[in-house]
């Protein structure tokens, strides 16, 4: 018993550790002065002028957008990539995880940088500047997607799934889709929330290819960073919200559609 209770209370030090700045960062966003121990002057004129700003909102959807598709896209390409390898092409395995590890050492600024000196001046649609951002946040989430998918295959043993199927009469594109995918439905999720986590926190890259043509919340809070601190902390607590909601409908379709395949196994 004793254990276990150092165990919660180590827990819970670690999740208050973890929140407190969160916690400061919206006491600061309420209040116009913290010069003291004890914030002066509640307010929430900031929030206010948040939720009253449309660049605001357009700039929200647009790092929405941009969070997702690409996710989607390479949940797609991966998945197929994945059932032609683990069914037809096993010993290629090895060379897909050497290629979706690739874009671990070209992050950061090189990326975007090399993208733009290789497509600036190619035809359309690669010299789209959505299309190149699109495409090019699909190569930084490309190791994050192999490995949840991978993992996710590997504990659902997902060839020994498929031969059962077929011996009960399903093809395996039937067995792989209505089968494999969703009893691996968690790990894909908890790959695309990683990912679109990743992306919505991401400025260096839609900085340097998207600019003013995409104007996304992370290119919003610094802008508002010049202007108050008070106005950035409630930016920052908005897009933890909605942070916060994403991941919670995504859970939720996630237990639906787990509960959906559940019903027709039985």
């Amino acid at each position: 018993m004793r254990k276990k209770s150092g165990g919660k209370f180590v827990i819970g030090l670690i999740i208050a550790y973890l929140l407190l700045p969160l916690f400061l960062t919206l006491v600061y966003s309420l209040f116009t002065e913290w010069m003291d121990i004890l914030p002066e002057g509640f307010t929430l004129r900031y929030y206010a002028e948040i939720f009253g700003d449309r660049i605001f909102w357009a700039s929200l959807a647009r790092t929405v957008v941009i969070s997702f598709i690409p996710v989607f896209i390479t949940a797609a390409v991966l998945l197929l990539a994945m059932y032609a390898v683990v069914l037809y092409m096993p010993g290629l395995d090895k060379y897909l995880q050497m290629i979706c590890t690739i874009p671990y050492a070209i992050q950061g600024v090189i990326l975007p940088v090399s993208v733009l000196s290789l497509y600036a001046g190619a035809p359309w649609p690669f010299s789209n500047r959505i299309v190149m951002l699109v495409l090019t946040y699909c190569v930084v989430i490309l190791p994050y997607m192999y490995q949840g998918i991978k993992n996710s295959l590997i504990s659902v043993d997902a060839l020994r799934l498929v031969e059962a199927a077929e011996m009960l009469g399903a093809d395996k594109f039937y067995a792989f889709f209505r089968i494999i995918v969703p009893c691996m439905l968690s790990g894909v999720v908890i790959a695309s929330m990683l990912s679109i986590a990743l992306i919505f926190g991401d400025f260096v890259i839609v900085n340097t290819i998207g600019g003013s043509y995409y104007s996304t919340a992370q290119m919003y809070l610094l802008k508002k960073m010049f202007i108050s601190g008070q106005l950035t902390s409630a930016v920052i607590m908005v897009l933890f919200v909605v942070t916060l909601l994403i991941s919670a409908a995504v859970f939720c379709f996630k237990s639906k559609a787990e509960a959906s395949a559940g019903e027709v196994k039985k």
